[in-house]
């Protein structure tokens, strides 16, 4: 076979073998050499790392993007739940004033009844739960045996307590040699007082074994009858309306209204006597007056022109009531700084609060007019007020207090 010569060889001719003879083909180097550069020509990388870089950009903002709207759902769903909450205590906090008015309605008349009513459905509750979640198998016992019982004498007088206001009538077993004026020293109430709640005769008919209705203060115990009012009552028995509705166990509200066969406490009231018509040349008895003005220091000057007192202080009664005519003037007992200068319908109405800047502070309550501010600084016997009849009263009077270190004493004893 013949070889192929020198001459017949070219650079676009390659060699190829059969069984018999060798064989060359042409091939295109140019296409091959165009389509390599056309790989891996800048131009194409340079377009390449720009996809790259682009892809790259767009997935970075496309993260922040989505972490910038995950946190603006966080925050605004924070302030939502916030706002949520707000709306919750808010709710909550009508409720509760409306049920704290509710049992408050006609000064606690619904309290207790209330009171007692919870504590038995939560004891129910307890019951209830303490056997779903409590059973197990407890093994019979015999019951009958004088040694498991517990047994305890009666005892017929009432224990009660000297730390706390009475605001109910009640029970006491005359014992031997006891009298009128021992049982009332022992309840602080007059003997009188004893006497009209049970009706007696004489201060001293009682007798060993006597059970007696020893009333919360001195005065009278009335049941309201048909058309009466505070006033027609208080006039009965020579005592102070104002008294009545203040009495804190009597439950009056600002309206003064009564229903009938409410029982009231009459504090300072006295049953009319029968009338004796006196011999001739003998002067008729008299009761004299209690008076329970302490000495005065003069530490405080009179807040009124009146001198009048329509109610003297006593433990529901912290203050004197100084009888005065509507629209007359209130002057400050001493100087000082006005803290409370307050317009309200209930309690205290409209009143006035001046600090003296030594541990006393006097009230004035019941205006029909407020002539200071708050933080104003007052001279003693300076005019700051009106007399009226705003909150619970019952007629035209100025209420004053003297509060010393926070607590109320007898204003007769610095005036």
């Amino acid at each position: 076979m013949e070889e192929p010569s020198s001459q017949d060889s070219r650079e676009d001719l390659f060699y190829t073998t059969t069984s018999d003879v060798f064989e060359y083909t042409p091939y295109d180097i140019e296409r091959v050499r165009f389509s390599s550069a056309k790989i891996f020509s800048p131009t194409d990388a340079s377009l390449f790392l720009k996809k790259i870089y682009r892809s790259s950009l767009v997935g970075f903002t496309t993260f922040f993007y989505v972490l910038f709207d995950f946190v603006k759902f966080v925050f605004a769903y924070i302030a939502y739940l916030g706002l949520k909450i707000e709306d919750f205590f808010i709710l909550l906090e009508f409720y509760k004033s409306w049920t704290v008015k509710t049992l408050m309605w006609r000064r606690g008349l619904l309290f207790r009844p209330a009171t007692h009513g919870g504590v038995i459905i939560l004891t129910a509750l307890a019951i209830l739960v303490g056997g779903l979640f409590g059973r197990s198998n407890i093994a019979a016992q015999d019951l009958t045996l004088a040694e498991s019982a517990l047994s305890t004498t009666n005892t017929p007088e009432t224990i009660i307590p000297t730390d706390r206001p009475r605001a109910e009538v009640v029970k006491y077993r005359a014992l031997k040699g006891d009298t009128l004026s021992e049982i009332g020293e022992k309840f602080d109430v007059s003997a009188n007082s004893i006497k009209w709640a049970n009706d007696l005769s004489s201060r001293d008919s009682i007798k060993q074994g006597d059970l007696l209705n020893i009333p919360p203060v001195s005065g009278v115990i009335h049941k309201v009858k048909k058309s009466q009012t505070i006033y027609s009552i208080a006039k009965k028995y020579n005592a102070s309306p104002q008294a009545v509705a203040d009495f804190p166990f009597n439950y009056i509200d600002e309206s003064l209204s009564l229903r009938i066969g409410q029982t009231l406490v009459v504090p300072g009231g006295a049953k009319p006597e029968t009338v004796v018509v006196p011999l001739p040349g003998v002067p008729p008895a008299s009761q004299v007056p209690v008076n329970y003005a302490a000495a005065g220091s003069g530490l405080f000057g009179w807040p009124s022109p009146a001198r009048a007192i329509n109610q003297y202080p006593s433990w529901f009664h912290p203050g004197v009531d100084i009888g005065a005519s509507y629209g007359s003037g209130v002057y400050a007992a001493s100087g000082g700084r006005v803290i409370t200068a307050t317009r309200v319908g209930t309690g205290f109405g409209w009143h006035i609060f001046v600090d003296h800047g030594n541990g006393y502070v006097t009230a004035y309550a019941h205006l029909s007019d407020i002539k200071v501010n708050v933080g104003q600084n007052v001279s003693k016997g300076q005019l700051i007020g009106a007399v009226g009849c705003s909150g619970l009263c019952t007629g035209a009077h100025l209420h004053f207090e003297v509060r010393r270190n926070g607590s109320a004493i007898n204003p007769l004893s610095v005036l």
